[in-house]
């Protein structure tokens, strides 16, 4: 087997958004009374393929076909305000997710889909979740920490952080004992014919 690189398309997220995040994170720390492994600022990102290992080869086809997805998109709006876990009884992820800007995101997703899909690539494992990882549960305190998230999630107010998305990344992701180190290997930009307002409108 040749050489392989772990990837994954993110939307790409404006570093003060990033940062606002970071800082509704830390908001949210000291409440859960947990001991949960928090997603360095710097490693936040809204994946909308994840790829895994693909063959060093096909890396180029895969950045033309993320520029043509990106191509048919409009730049818009998003608005982060919505928290919640994955895993039910046995929450293993903390995250935020949009609630603005959400339908144009999956748009965006869909479009990349279908790029891939007239590449050569495999078909979508699943639903397209669309999330801010902001703390992994370590496996030992799943069941324990369930109680504590729900209550965590019942009372936080999350005040809405709004960005704009402008392009997507093709993300080179290597995971280590100290966690995982991203590389963004190409970046496109969306179609800037228009972009979204808050109130969702194009203008």
């Amino acid at each position: 087997m040749g050489a392989t690189r772990r990837l994954f398309i993110a939307a790409a997220l404006p570093p003060e958004a990033r940062e606002a995040v970071g800082r509704r994170a830390a908001e949210l720390r000291p409440r859960t009374g947990l001991e949960l492994r928090w997603t360095p600022v710097g490693n936040l990102h809204l994946t909308l393929r994840f790829l895994g290992e693909t063959p060093v080869e096909e890396i180029a086809g895969v950045a033309a076909a993320l520029e043509k997805a990106a191509a048919a998109v409009p730049a818009f709006d998003l608005g982060f305000g919505k928290l919640g876990t994955f895993g039910g009884r046995r929450p293993r992820v903390l995250w935020l997710a949009p609630n603005e800007g959400a339908a144009e995101l999956g748009a965006l997703a869909g479009r990349i889909d279908e790029a891939l899909r007239e590449a050569g690539a495999p078909a979508r494992e699943g639903a397209f979740r669309p999330h801010l990882t902001l703390a992994r549960v370590r496996r030992g305190d799943q069941r324990t920490a369930a109680p504590a998230l729900t209550e965590l999630i019942a009372g936080a107010e999350i005040p809405r952080i709004r960005c704009a998305v402008s392009g997507a990344e093709l993300v080179r992701s290597e995971l280590g004992a100290d966690g995982a180190r991203y590389a963004v290997l190409a970046s496109v930009g969306l179609s800037a014919g228009s972009t979204l307002s808050p109130s969702g409108r194009t203008g």
